[in-house]
């Protein structure tokens, strides 16, 4: 399975993580991680502001998945299956637009 990284803009973020979680589960996979860098938190948390009409908080989820936090990953995103079919399937690509 092929799992798409991607660096989003705050309009785009959070349709990109909606099309990865339908993407895993079309794939007969279940989403189970949100995999972004720092400065791909800062976007989400921003684009969660502005589509929900609140302020920027701090988000530990988002669509019931944990978001895990890599510094290294700086502006990208990814939604992950489980970490056993990451391991042993997963290839992660990644794409300077998304789909």
């Amino acid at each position: 399975m092929t799992v798409l990284e991607y660096a989003p803009s705050e309009t785009e973020i959070l349709d990109f993580i909606h099309d990865g979680i339908r993407q895993l589960q079309e794939a007969g996979s279940e989403p189970r991680y949100i995999l972004m860098g720092t400065a791909a938190y800062a976007t989400l948390r921003r684009a969660i502001a502005t589509r929900f009409q609140r302020t920027a908080g701090t988000f530990e989820s988002y669509q019931y998945l944990p978001i895990v936090v890599d510094p290294l990953r700086d502006h990208f995103v990814c939604v992950l299956p489980s970490s056993h079919e990451t391991a042993n399937d997963v290839a992660l690509v990644r794409s300077t637009r998304p789909g």
